[in-house]
């Protein structure tokens, strides 16, 4: 089964041809399912994953308790009962505490992009097994603050792109079909970004030597490019490989843990709590490697090199070359 095919693409933009069959993507999908391999690359992943976990849970936990604290000390300011002094050092507290989870959010992210690339590498050469410590060597060698900068702009360019119908739904907020609605679109506009931006990793690491001095922007950019006519196709893929699999795990546990509450059987909420992490835990190797399968399955497709064609700001402007007299 095919999709989208693409006609009278610029040179610019890359010709495109077909997007990825079903049938062909869950053929090149078994071969990184090996048994051995997948228990190797897990492991590190899924025990970060669950300490990710337990941290920011605990880290959201205290924010909110220190968030609660805050607005009493604010109402013993009123009275007299407190300093400002200490309401600062509480702020303080507070903030520190998130930073504390973004932190360790974006080492997850890290780890991830290292299984990401390692799966890419794995791909394109059969004889490159991933392990532990292949794991480990690629996420200690990242540009990290490369990696920051691209999460910060593909999350500023969403966060703008949906402000306006924000913006918008506060001043309907007394209709609560209008403010629905706005919430709908503003959904579409996040996932319908996040596939504009969906490959901009692997197109920034393919010319990474060429993004040193320039704004991580121009991957967000040239994915944009190359996912002309691909969205649909990579959101059906993602959809029945990623999301049912994960709708149905969730599905499952999720309605143990509402049968537990509803039942007031508190070793089922138990129960199908420890199922409902153990099993995203398990699963974490398979739904990372989907991303870069789907890259290396489409980049053949796609003029890759065409794609940066005015893209980069020549190094004379970077280095104030080009405006000396």
């Amino acid at each position: 089964m095919k999709f989208f095919k693409n006609k009278g693409r610029t040179p610019e933009k890359a010709a495109k041809l077909d997007g990825v069959g079903i049938k062909e993507f869950a053929a090149s999908l078994k071969p990184l399912l090996n048994k051995r391999e997948y228990l190797t690359t897990m492991w590190p992943l899924a025990g970060y994953f669950i300490i990710w976990l337990a941290l920011t849970g605990m880290g959201l936990y205290f924010a909110y308790s220190l968030l609660a604290s805050l607005s009493m000390s604010i109402m013993m300011i009123m009275y007299g009962m407190m300093t400002i002094t200490s309401l600062l050092f509480a702020v303080g507290e507070f903030l520190l505490l998130l930073v504390a989870v973004v932190v360790i959010f974006f080492l997850f992210y890290c780890l991830q992009v290292g299984v990401q690339f390692g799966y890419q590498d794995r791909i394109q050469n059969s004889a490159k097994v991933l392990s532990a410590s292949s794991i480990w060597n690629r996420f200690k060698h990242l540009r990290k603050n490369q990696l920051l900068r691209l999460v910060a702009y593909s999350a500023l360019f969403i966060f703008l792109w949906q402000l306006p119908l924000r913006i918008l739904a506060g001043f309907f907020a007394g209709n609560a079909i209008v403010v629905n609605t706005l919430d709908v679109l503003n959904e579409v506009i996040a996932i319908w970004k996040g596939l504009q931006y969906s490959q901009a990793l692997y197109l920034y690491r393919a010319k990474q030597p060429a993004f040193l001095g320039q704004s991580m922007r121009h991957a967000l950019t040239v994915s944009k490019r190359y996912m002309a006519g691909f969205k649909f196709n990579y959101f059906l893929i993602s959809l029945l490989f990623a999301g049912v699999p994960s709708l149905v795990w969730g599905g499952l546990t999720g309605g143990l843990i509402f049968y537990g509450v509803y039942t007031a059987t508190n070793p089922c909420i138990w129960i199908g709590a420890v199922l409902l992490v153990l099993g995203f835990a398990a699963m974490m190797p398979y739904l990372t490697m989907i991303s870069p399968l789907y890259f290396e399955k489409t980049r053949t497709k796609v003029q890759v090199d065409a794609l940066y064609t005015d893209v980069f700001t020549p190094v004379a402007e970077l280095t104030g070359e080009a405006y000396q007299d």
